[in-house]
């Protein structure tokens, strides 16, 4: 067990365990010092600084925002194959970089969007900050970074203070849809990868500055189909005749791949070579933005002449290197190691890095609450009062939160307890409820697959306990039912696309004979007029005096068939559907039996494996009634007090402060002790 230590500030809210990270861990509640800038908002959020306790020491962070969007950047649509073009408003505003005050040869690069996340580097330690998700605001989790090589303060990176700014122009394949539903959306995430990259490259000096973003919104302007190095030289031949070209240190192209052979391509060390100045990076189906900053990250390091490390040679202060081949699946800070600083230091001794000492015009606007452009210290602006309307989050006098509210956007804009994901299936789900500090929902959580559901005779499975008579009438109208078992041995069993138990890439699968019902679903219809459905084949059989049913989707496509027998459906006696197959519910029953041992009677499991206690009891292990607690009738209803297992509801005045108190205190202190150290040390 780890040893607790706390200032007296810092009491309840921080922590640290030895063998962890080099014997440090520390949940911290980092506090921003109100600067004296006489009421003058632009030059408040220009420079900002924040109280960081490490041990039992407060340090002092000064920051100072950095840009990468050019004055006049632009974004090209295409449309019926004519260029467009329009300016950006959007504005990278909390990205920052500075130092810790009394540590010259410090480094500090942090991004204030939702919390603070990034590195804070001394001389001969580095440590990570990232927000928390918890029901405590502005929570952190400070930890220490490796330090296998302490070459990389920022004394050491380089001898001259001299900045490169490398411009950069962005064309996206018109697969641009797995970026987002439209250009702003893409931009958006656009400006957040190259924020990332440019944290991985503020130990270089290196700025990357977005000069230009084109969506190719109708089609390619190029092939995007064959080998990486075949695409490069279509590509870096195209953008040399290109007549809208922008002037630029590299140009790169984003695609997609659903399974791509390869991340990326790029010449190597060519970024001032105009006829080389070239790359691609490839976006593909599982890929997070992180990680694909990871990849953009590689790709213009390779134009910077930066090779990848050999793992056995090259060292950083991370636990993965940028340059490790193995990057991109690690999370968290990288840096570049030592072989990679050593490239660095090469390319800018010579002649190679011509192109990287302009420096463009970067955007510096003045600050308008409500011209419905977010903008520098905003954190929103809908704009006018009238245009905002009376239910915004936003408040269009200040273009901050309104009080109460602590996220802009999704399914939680709302405040503490509001009821954010109802229960799929009364018996086998459980509601989720806003926990006031983020705008989502909380993970779905449902009852232990086994549960027992209506009335015994089956099983909860995902949160569901599926009656194929209503999902029949649903279909077919109020009166069919599920059809009997000859009906699907009638139906199923051709593996075509009347009857099938789903797809096998673009083959229907065929369905054993214990596994019948489980494929598409049949129905009995009673009625004497046929049924109709559009955009569907309806198929009919009769089998032994059963008007049997089903509709075929087969002519149009549709991403699942939504006749598939959803996971739970009853095909036997004491078995459900699970992936299409007929399987035995004795293992789900005892499974979720034992895990409700830990429950005591007063609970049941979840699919987390942990306790959903009765009303009147306490998690984690429903052993302890809260009899001993007074409890009045609300006048403001029910209270929701949000644990990492789940929910407890109970009433209490709300002149009861005191108590409420004491409840949340204790709610706090033993959840923090007995789940979240123990996760966090998972």
């Amino acid at each position: 067990m780890g040893t607790w230590t706390c200032s007296r500030k810092w009491r309840l809210f921080c922590f640290f365990f030895s063998g962890y990270q080099n014997s440090f861990l520390q949940i911290i509640l980092p506090e921003k010092i109100k600067a004296n800038t006489s009421n003058n908002s632009e030059v408040q959020y220009e420079q900002i600084s924040y109280i960081i306790p490490i041990y039992e020491t407060l340090y002092t962070v000064h920051l100072k925002k950095r840009y990468f969007l050019a004055d006049n950047f632009i974004i090209y649509l295409y449309h019926q194959g004519t260029l467009a073009s329009h300016s950006s408003n959007i504005q990278p505003h909390c990205y920052y970089q500075g130092y810790v005050e009394g540590y010259p040869n410090s480094i500090v690069t942090l991004s204030t969007c939702s919390g603070l996340r990034g590195i804070l580097q001394f001389e001969n330690v580095s440590y990570g900050i990232e927000p928390l998700e918890s029901i405590v605001q502005f929570r952190h989790l400070l930890y220490k970074l490796g330090n296998d090589n302490m070459e990389f303060s920022s004394s050491n990176n380089t001898k001259s203070t001299r900045k490169h700014p490398v411009k950069y122009n962005i064309y996206i394949d018109e697969k641009y849809e797995y970026l987002g539903s439209d250009s702003i959306i893409v931009t958006n995430k656009i400006i957040k990868i190259i924020g990332l990259v440019n944290s991985m490259f503020t130990q270089f000096k290196v700025t990357v500055v977005l000069l230009s973003l084109e969506l190719w919104s109708d089609k390619n302007k190029v092939s995007t189909v064959g080998e990486a190095d075949e695409l490069l030289q279509i590509f870096a031949t195209w953008k040399q005749s290109y007549p809208n070209l922008r002037p630029h240190d590299v140009a790169y192209l984003f695609i997609y791949r659903d399974y791509p052979d390869y991340v990326g391509a790029v010449f190597p060390a060519k970024i001032c070579n105009t006829r080389y100045s070239a790359g691609i990076a490839v976006y593909h189906k599982r890929i997070t933005l992180e990680a694909f900053s990871v990849v953009v990250s590689q790709m213009l390091a390779l134009s910077l002449g930066i090779s990848y490390d050999d793992p056995k040679k090259c060292h950083c202060s991370e636990a993965i290197c940028i340059m490790n081949p193995e990057a991109m699946t690690s999370s968290g800070a990288k840096t570049f190691s030592n072989c990679s600083l050593s490239d660095f230091k090469s390319l800018i001794s010579n002649e190679g890095a011509s192109c990287l000492q302009n420096k463009p015009q970067m955007q510096r606007k003045r600050i308008v609450c409500g011209n419905g452009k977010v903008e520098g210290t905003e954190f929103c602006d809908c704009g006018t009062a009238e245009q905002c309307g009376p239910d915004s989050c936003c408040d269009p006098a200040t273009c901050q939160l309104r009080q109460g509210f602590n996220c802009l956007s999704g399914d939680c804009c709302l405040q503490f307890d509001h009821l954010c994901r109802p229960r799929l299936h009364p018996e086998c789900d459980l509601p989720e409820y806003c926990n006031g500090s983020s705008a989502e929902c909380p993970v779905d959580i449902t009852l232990h697959n086994g549960v027992p559901c209506k009335n015994n005779e089956t099983v909860c499975y995902e949160g569901n306990c599926p009656d194929l008579d209503i999902f029949c009438e649903s279909v077919f109208g109020k009166g069919s039912k599920n059809a009997p078992f000859v009906c699907y041995e009638e139906m199923n069993a051709h593996a075509d696309r009347y009857g099938n138990c789903g797809k096998w890439r673009t083959s229907h699968r065929s369905c054993t004979w214990r596994s019948l019902g489980c494929g598409r679903l049949i129905c009995i219809y009673p009625f004497q007029t046929p049924f109709y459905q559009e955009n569907g084949t309806v198929v009919y059989a009769s089998v032994e005096d059963n008007l049997c049913v089903t509709i075929s989707y087969g002519l149009i496509e549709v991403p699942v068939d939504p006749l598939l027998i959803p996971n739970g459906a009853v095909c036997d006696k004491e078995r459900v559907c699970v992936n299409a197959e007929c399987t035995e519910t004795r293992f789900m029953r005892n499974h979720s039996y034992h895990c409700g041992l830990q429950c005591h009677g007063h609970g049941v499991c979840d699919s987390q494996r942990k306790c959903h206690c009765y009303e009147g009891y306490l998690p984690p292990d429903c052993e302890q009634s809260v009899r001993g607690f007074p409890v009045f009738p609300g006048k403001k209803g029910t209270y929701m007090l949000i644990f990492s297992t789940s929910p407890l509801r109970f009433m209490i005045d709300p002149e009861e402060k005191f108590t409420l108190c004491l409840v949340l205190l204790l709610c706090f202190c033993y959840n923090s002790r007995r789940y979240e150290l123990g996760r966090l040390l998972l």
